[in-house]
């Protein structure tokens, strides 16, 4: 994965069971960065604490932009200023506030489409297999685009937006191969 089309921090942890989109003709693979909201500062509704784990944490890169309903103009978005994290906390400072933002929501990264709309990458169809730490200049990452006789167990990756599942919430609906539990 080159690190032209998305924005990382040489040394970033993409955790294991992350959402990607891979293609098979070109062999590149994009990530889709999503988190959970832990904690809305009571004081500046900018600043998120994201939910953590002893499997992951969030992704984001200073200057992503991201919101929760994915809708308006790209410019629109607010893009993430600052990042502070620790072994234990992943906090962030936006630009702006997300309105309606509300504890236990799902934020995701927004990019502009051909229209300059905010818009997500795509539809995950495939899923990474290992923990990959971003190098400086070029980055391989494998994925799986099958998860066989097994499931994903989301509780243990970061989360998976309704919009990247079928209408049963048990796959992928971009990949039915791609078999999701909410066992630990």
């Amino acid at each position: 994965m080159g690190i032209a089309k998305q924005n990382f921090a040489v040394g970033d942890l993409i955790p294991a069971g992350t959402l990607a989109i891979f293609d098979e003709q070109t062999r590149l693979v994009q990530i889709l960065k999503t988190a959970k909201v832990k904690v809305i500062d009571a004081d500046d509704a900018k600043i998120i604490t994201l939910v953590t784990s002893d499997y992951y944490q969030p992704v984001f890169a200073v200057g992503d932009k991201v919101l929760a309903t994915v809708s308006g103009t790209y410019a629109a978005a607010p893009s993430i200023v600052k990042i502070d994290k620790t072994d234990n906390e992943y906090k962030i400072t936006l630009s702006a506030a997300i309105t309606g933002l509300a504890v236990d929501n799902i934020i995701i990264q927004v990019v502009a489409d051909g229209s300059n709309n905010a818009a997500i990458i795509g539809n995950a169809n495939a899923l990474t297999i290992e923990d990959v730490t971003v190098r400086e200049y070029e980055t391989p990452v494998d994925v799986t685009d099958d998860t066989l006789g097994y499931a994903l167990f989301e509780r243990r990756v970061l989360p998976i937006p309704v919009s990247q599942k079928d209408t049963t919430t048990r796959y992928l609906k971009a990949n039915p191969h791609i078999k999701l539990s909410q066992s630990f």
